[in-house]
């Protein structure tokens, strides 16, 4: 196209491409930074709703726990403790409160002791009062002797964890949070501590069910230590509670990360890893009272006692949301584009058409120029390699008419000898000629058969073993007897007889030639090896070309078509495998092929 046109078309272009991209890039950064900021906002609020959540759940349970605990006949039981209709009465409570909240693993009175006096177990839903043999004593476990030490209306807190039931963690997983007070009779003295078991799971799954669906999936919940207590992957909750998961914790994942959360109350950050969102929940106050968190503590301490909410959103998530509108505000921009550049794309279809008939012509011309070199060497063998032997067959032939018409018998037999070489040269070189004509017109009948490598590669040797004895070679070969391929027959003893024939050609008297075949891999290798002459480097490369080919005298001057290498390639392609030659002048020649394993 005109060069002016070019210029014109830029001139109008270029302009109009500046500005739809530059109110496209405008766009996209102020959408960019308010979908962030709405995004920042809603996992703040959703994990201070999550926060609220669980603060709501613990609050709920304390509520159970002190209306219990201030019941009057708790004072009647202490003034009578062997009251059997009391005992049942209080059965009875614990039974109605365990059927209706479904909350409570167990719900439990102990005396002073840390005998049980009351336990109500939660099965399957139902209500199971343990019988009075079967209660045991718990003035050993942290959570009674925590609580016992607490004055009135003081609430112990135990570490979130998993039920244990004779020191084997229950499974199912059942995670346990349970709440203790003392209780008193009315004379003030202290007679044993009530004490709910809370199933913690109800806790875990209020707090991800409810509120905002966003980013759900990536909310955890962690004690002071870094262990998870609740992970959208199960597998790394409550590490602290197996041995072999110890260093199972956020803060071994993330330990620049742990650092920011442990340290601050709430907050947000954004790092290359993502955004983290978090809050600190600490069990509720109660009327001014503190909540016993750990077992080792023997004082309010409710500031030591705390979990840690925290989101984590990967940047892929976090973004998500922005690369389908950045998707579609990149669509409108195209789609503005594709009309102001219409006739660019105009342009460069006519360029590019104009690029693929040139490259059509060129490797049109290549094809021709390789057909006339085909073509060039086709006729020079039969005009001069095919000619040349006439001439030699048509001269002996008048000299022996000459001879036998002079009644002359002393030279017949030598000139019979030359004779018959020269026929047979003529006759190789026109089934070679026509072997290579017929692949080229795709005459050549190709019927892959199982045959038995080795038994083919005898009859070659048979076949050639005269012309190997004539210059005193040694042939061998290695070849397995179970040795099968799968192949034409008639093209694989060709190609072998081939091979054999130019490694006779070039070996001088007394040397030895070898031929192997194995298996490798996908595929069956062969191999013809000799000690003869070599080939110079710069001709290796032409061993195979028709174009390039040429010939050399054997090491007794015997002459070649130069069409022997290039058949062998023919057959060996047409069976899909590979032909090469490694050698160097005066060290022989090894010539490889292989053929795939069908």
């Amino acid at each position: 196209m005109d060069r002016k046109i070019l210029q014109s078309y830029f001139k109008i272009y270029i302009p109009i491409f500046i500005l739809f991209s530059g109110v496209a890039f405008t766009l996209k950064k102020v959408r960019d930074n308010s979908d962030k900021l709405i995004s920042l906002n809603e996992e703040l609020t959703e994990i201070n709703t999550k926060s609220r959540i669980i603060n709501r759940d613990l609050n709920f349970i304390i509520g159970d726990l002190q209306i219990l605990a201030a019941l009057n006949i708790f004072h009647e039981l202490w003034l009578t403790p062997d009251n059997s209709k009391l005992r049942n009465d209080i059965t009875t409570i614990f039974s109605k409160i365990s059927r209706e909240r479904q909350l409570y693993d167990q719900i439990r009175l102990i005396d002073n002791n840390g005998m049980e006096i009351i336990r109500v177990n939660l099965q399957d839903s139902i209500p199971v009062v343990v019988p009075f043999p079967d209660l045991q004593n718990k003035k050993h476990r942290p959570y009674f002797t925590n609580t016992i030490r607490l004055n009135k209306g003081e609430i112990y807190v135990s570490p979130f964890d998993l039920n244990t039931e004779n020191k084997k963690i229950e499974v199912p997983l059942k995670p346990i949070l349970r709440f203790a007070t003392p209780m008193f009779n009315e004379k003030g003295e202290k007679e044993g501590i009530l004490i709910l078991n809370y199933l913690g799971s109800f806790m875990l799954k209020n707090s991800v069910s409810m509120g905002n669906y966003h980013f759900s999936d990536h909310f955890m919940l962690l004690n002071k230590d870094s262990y998870w207590l609740k992970s959208s992957d199960p597998e790394l909750e409550w590490g602290f509670m197996f041995s072999e998961k110890h260093q199972v914790k956020f803060q071994n994942d993330y330990p620049e990360e742990w650092k920011i959360i442990q340290t601050e109350q709430s907050g947000q950050f954004e790092n290359e890893k993502g955004l983290f969102t978090f809050n600190t929940i600490y069990p509720p106050k109660i009327n001014a009272s503190s909540v016993i968190r750990t077992d080792d503590e023997t004082s309010n301490a409710i500031e030591s006692y705390y979990w840690k909410a925290v989101s984590f959103v990967p940047h892929a998530e976090l973004y998500k949301s922005q690369r389908a509108r950045n998707l579609q505000l990149l669509l409108v921009y195209l789609l503005l584009n594709l009309m102001a550049g219409f006739g660019s794309w105009v342009l460069a279809r006519a360029i590019n058409k104009r690029k693929l008939v040139e490259e059509k012509m060129r490797k049109n011309l290549i094809k021709l120029q390789e057909l006339n070199a085909t073509k060039d060497r086709f006729f020079s063998i039969i005009a001069h390699d095919l000619r040349s032997p006439f001439n030699t067959m048509l001269g002996f032939g008048e000299m022996l008419k000459e001879e036998v018409d002079a009644g002359n018998t002393q030279n017949i037999k030598e000139y019979t000898r030359i004779l018959f070489l020269d026929i047979q040269k003529t006759y190789n070189l026109l089934t070679e000629l026509l072997d290579w004509a017929n692949l080229q017109l795709k005459k050549f009948s190709f019927s892959p058969r199982l045959l038995n490598i080795e038994q083919c590669v005898t009859e070659t040797f048979q076949i050639l073993e005269l012309s190997a004895l004539n210059k005193k070679l040694t042939l061998e070969k290695s070849v397995p007897e179970d040795l099968k391929l799968k192949a034409d027959r008639n093209m694989f003893c060709t190609i072998v007889r081939n091979l054999l024939a130019n490694a006779i050609k070039f070996t001088p008297e007394g040397g030895h030639i070898r031929f192997t075949a194995e298996k490798s891999n996908d595929q069956y290798l062969f191999s013809v090896a000799d000690n003869g002459i070599g080939i110079r480097t710069h001709n290796l490369k032409k061993l195979f070309k028709l174009e390039e080919s040429f010939t050399t005298p054997g090491t007794n001057q015997e002459k070649g078509t130069g069409l022997g290498l290039i058949l062998c390639k023919e057959l060996v392609e047409k069976h899909g495998g590979q032909i090469w030659a490694e050698s160097e002048p005066g060290h022989g020649a090894k010539f490889h092929f292989t053929i795939p394993i069908l």
